[in-house]
């Protein structure tokens, strides 16, 4: 296994992508959190797939024009193909 400039350049840019992608999620929470009553509003912690099909849900039921789950969803498929590209280039698949 081999570390090379392109390797560490896309492991950084799926490092970015993820980044953007947890900003994205936050903001969708918080979007969510502004009209829900507050027993319903949803935490910032802990995220599992049950609770980001709830946000989901909610956001596009709140937001029908709303961008940014498509935003989200964007970031985090560049993120695993940055991830894929890391994996080639360093040499994971060798």
């Amino acid at each position: 296994m081999h570390f090379s400039v392109p390797s560490i350049v896309f492991l950084v840019l799926a490092t970015s992508c993820g980044f953007i992608s947890w900003i994205l999620i936050s903001q969708e929470i918080e979007e969510v959190n502004r009209k829900l009553p507050e027993i319903d509003r949803v935490s910032l912690g802990y995220m599992y797939p049950g609770k980001m099909q709830k946000i989901k849900a909610a956001y596009k039921r709140l937001y029908p024009d709303g961008r940014i789950e498509q935003f989200r969803v964007i970031a985090q498929v560049a993120m695993f193909v940055f991830l894929a590209f890391t994996a080639l280039s360093a040499g994971f698949l060798k």
